[in-house]
């Protein structure tokens, strides 16, 4: 069986507050009840988010009530060139498409699933004209994707 690892992944916009540190709690106790790590990743690649000094105050915070991480911190911005090479990998293997769509286009042709609005696929089969890539997109099967969560079921 393999080791159970967990992580926690704030992203460094601010101080830490009661609802960040109480995600950090669960995801601590939940690998130190299986025995196993607890990493921590910095989600600092949203630029505008980040504000100086808030990844340090964090670890500082973590520290201060005793959740203690194993192994490095990894911050996501240090970690792109990787990135970039498991999209290409991806690409190479007809995984991934560009949209250029923006969140409100999508917003106002996307049905309604029982989670939230459903991407139409707009630009599954090439970007229309006049669009810029955006994003990147997963291509999935037209079927419902299941997930087991050890949570939630």
């Amino acid at each position: 069986m393999k080791s159970y690892k967990g992580r926690f992944a704030p992203t460094p916009s601010g101080p830490v507050h009661l609802g960040t540190l109480l995600a950090a709690v669960g995801s601590y106790l939940r690998a130190r009840s299986q025995k196993g790590e607890w990493h921590l990743r910095i989600d600092d690649i949203d630029k505008p988010r980040v504000t100086p000094g808030a990844a340090d105050s964090i670890l500082k915070t973590l520290e201060h009530y005793g959740l203690h991480w194993d192994g490095p911190v990894v911050y996501q911005s240090q970690q792109i060139e990787s990135y970039e090479t498991a999209l290409m990998t991806l690409n190479k293997k007809g995984l991934v498409y560009h949209c250029g769509c923006s969140r409100s286009e999508i917003a106002d042709v996307a049905k309604m699933g029982p989670n939230g609005p459903i991407y139409p696929g707009i630009c599954r089969d090439g970007l229309p004209e006049g669009k810029q890539p955006r994003s990147i997109r997963i291509k999935t099967r037209n079927s419902l994707i299941h997930v087991d969560d050890l949570i939630q079921g």
